[in-house]
């Protein structure tokens, strides 16, 4: 089967890849080579970028993508930031990711997964000799080093009630042995997003440098650090003394319906947790002290229960144990920040519009935007000054560049990953468009021609709609939802940010929940009538595609809508009220719908696409991974039946090894090949495959 699916896979790529051939002549540009499938996989994506305490150099991950082997590998790089030469650190394919640097310059402490399991390496800079400091049965991970550079804190899997390695280890055996793998809960979150509950804790540990064994400071809890299934290191960070760390943690038995995540302080011994953000009620993030120790900032919701509530950055006095908010006013989402040394001031990203900015701030006065250029993210800060980031956009694949805070001259690159890959390939940036959307509101979204795009010329068009539901297509280069692969077969592609999204301020955001087919559903329409009349959009040939909330969208337009000529819905809800019973968040769908449905059914039956089933009469692609928890399988599975039982058109795509997103490579370029071929079918006349 596994062959079959490869060969198949192959097939529709040799046809697709003709279709883009055939396109690009008709218009005129035959020396113009779109990115296609397996161009697309291959690139290799660069991610968090750490920056020397001195300044002269930076660590970085690059991750490969092996076709033939389905695979896809890390790598840790080195390279001065002048522009010198650049080296491995870690084992060419071995695994090395996560790289930090020791507060004095001379180690990086790094993950690598040489052995199957992710331990830690330090790599001594001046010898390039590196050397191994774990060895835990369930590895470790999310490295963080104590400010001191006497100790290390990481995240390793444990059994709770176990005391030691040994015991984990003997559990661990005694699971994967036992005859019968009949699972067996008592409570709620018996499953998570793609793996189910298995008896083993995420425990924090710390481990002294240059020898020492690892202490689990965390010992005994029955919960996670950091929260699953999202959070990170930047969630645990030790105190400016080194001798206490802070955490995230979500504690109770009624973590499925319940946000609220608080932080706690805990000795590098372990011992007594001390809630530090028990007055306030929603999640807790990112713990962060200032560089004199005095302050902790971090990140806070106020509603308890809303996941898509504004993300504030909060900063607490340790002397006055007050907390209060820094960014009152300022309407957007925090999400990466850093001290700058003088510890008055903060850096910090967020998204605004269509783009992640960087913005800096005191601790009194507004925030000041100081870059809004490309999509930002994943930033360090060497001294006061110099600040080194991922930047990228829909038309051009992620770098790290360095970029000076104070002089604020044009960022420069320091990678130039994927240059012989994209040579010749053309891709068009994004045109920001706006139009009157419900109640009279300016609605915004993005417009990217395809590669072979012609003045005079007309083509079909593709619309976005994003997930979350309180989430928004950027200007970023998607590694799986990716504009310039959608343009690819000839369509103009449109990315609407419609009610919902989030960059547009708390209040655009808020109008989403409990009304999902309503205002966001005008939204997305008058978007498409917006998108159709450009001149050089062919308005008889309109298709729409979405994952997770936009797969239900793209559901509900089926039921409610004749405007598109096929559509594509990848993990898309269909029975709202079954869906409660199955997913594991509940609470997602209590805040969205108003609470369970046996207390307040009207949401449940007015915005549920399978009530409009009868409508149904548009060629759909039914997309969906058997592992995909947090919008089971079977929301999919009757979609689809509802399609085939009344005779429409229809394709049901299944992945067996996948959960909410499609991240195996021979999977995706089959998803993509998939998407092509429907696309070309239904939009492109003489080119159905």
């Amino acid at each position: 089967m596994k062959a079959l699916a490869t060969k198949y896979s192959r097939a529709v790529t040799s046809v697709i890849t003709l279709m883009l051939i055939c396109t690009a002549g008709r218009v005129g540009h035959a020396q113009s080579r779109p990115l296609d499938v397996d161009a697309f996989l291959s690139l290799d994506r660069v991610s968090d970028p750490q920056v020397s305490p001195d300044g002269q150099s930076i660590v970085y991950t690059v991750t490969a993508t092996d076709l033939d082997n389905n695979s896809r590998s890390t790598d840790l790089w080195l390279t001065p930031i002048d522009g010198g030469a650049s080296r491995r650190i870690s084992d060419q394919r071995r695994g090395g990711r996560s790289g930090r640097w020791s507060p004095d310059g001379k180690t990086v402490a790094y993950v690598t997964t040489r052995g199957g399991t992710p331990q830690i390496r330090l790599h001594t800079v001046a010898t390039r000799r590196s050397r191994g400091v774990t060895s835990l049965v369930n590895g470790a991970d999310g490295i963080v080093w104590s400010p001191t550079g006497t100790h290390l804190a990481f995240v390793s899997d444990v059994y709770a009630d176990c005391p030691d390695d040994a015991c984990n280890r003997e559990r661990a055996d005694r699971a994967a042995n036992a005859l019968s793998q009949a699972r067996v809960h008592d409570e709620l979150l018996f499953r998570h997003w793609n793996r189910w509950e298995d008896g083993l804790r995420s425990h924090l540990f710390v481990l002294p440098i240059p020898r020492g064994l690892p202490v689990d400071v965390t010992a005994g809890a029955d919960f996670d650090v950091p929260p699953p299934p999202f959070g990170g290191s930047s969630d645990y960070t030790f105190l400016a003394d080194g001798q206490s760390l802070v955490f995230a943690a979500k504690r109770g038995t009624d973590q499925a319906w319940h946000t609220n995540v608080d932080l706690y302080r805990v000795g590098i011994e372990g011992g007594v947790q001390e809630n530090l953000t028990s007055a306030l009620g929603g999640a807790e993030a990112h713990p962060l002290p200032s560089p004199d120790g005095r302050l902790l900032a971090f990140l806070s919701q106020e509603r308890a229960g809303f996941e898509a509530d504004r993300w504030r950055l909060m900063v607490l006095d340790f002397r006055s144990n007050r907390v209060r908010e820094v960014t009152r006013g300022f309407d957007r989402w925090v999400s990466e920040f850093l001290w700058l040394p003088d510890s008055r001031e903060i850096v910090f990203t967020a998204q605004d519009r269509h783009r992640n900015a960087v913005f800096r701030m005191g601790m009194a006065g507004s925030p000041e935007r100081i870059l809004w250029w490309g999509n930002t993210s994943q930033i360090s800060l060497a001294g006061d000054s110099l600040l080194v980031f991922v930047n990228d956009a829909i038309d051009r694949p992620g770098q790290v560049y360095v970029w000076d805070v104070r002089q604020r001259s044009e960022p420069r690159p320091l990678t130039t990953l994927n240059a012989e890959v994209l040579a010749g390939v053309t891709m068009q940036p994004a045109q920001e468009i706006s139009w009157v959307g419900a109640d009279g509101n300016t609605v915004h979204g993005m417009l990217v021609r395809p590669p072979q795009f012609r003045r005079g010329e007309r083509y079909p068009l593709l619309v976005l709609i994003h997930g979350g539901p309180q989430g928004a297509w950027r200007d970023n280069f998607h590694s799986r939802w990716n504009a310039q692969m959608f343009a690819a077969g000839g369509y103009v592609t449109v990315l609407l940010n419609p009610r919902g999204s989030t960059g547009f301020g708390q209040r655009f955001i808020d109008q989403i929940s409990q009304d999902w087919g309503g205002k966001v559903f005008i939204d997305i329409m008058s978007g498409v009538e917006h998108a159709a009349r450009f001149r050089f959009v062919d308005s008889t040939r309109i298709a729409a595609a979405g994952g997770s909330y936009g797969g239900y969208m793209v559901n509900w337009i089926n039921g409610n809508s004749t405007r598109f000529d096929a559509l594509i819905s990848h993990a898309g809800i269909f029975n709202i009220e079954a869906f409660y019973g199955a997913t594991e968040e509940l609470w997602f769908p209590e805040w969205e719908f108003g609470g369970p449905p046996w207390t307040n059914r009207t949401y449940y039956e007015q915005w549920s696409p399978h009530r409009f089933a009868q409508n149904f009469k548009t060629p759909t692609l039914v997309l969906h991974g058997a592992l995909d928890y947090r919008v089971p399988d079977t929301q999919g599975l009757q979609m689809f039946t509802a399609l085939r039982r009344q005779g429409i058109p229809s394709r049901l795509v299944y992945f067996p090894d996948e959960g909410h997103w499609i991240s195996k490579p021979q999977n995706q370029r089959l998803w993509w090949t998939e998407i092509h071929t429907w696309l070309a079918r239904y939009l492109q006349s003489g080119l159905t495959p």
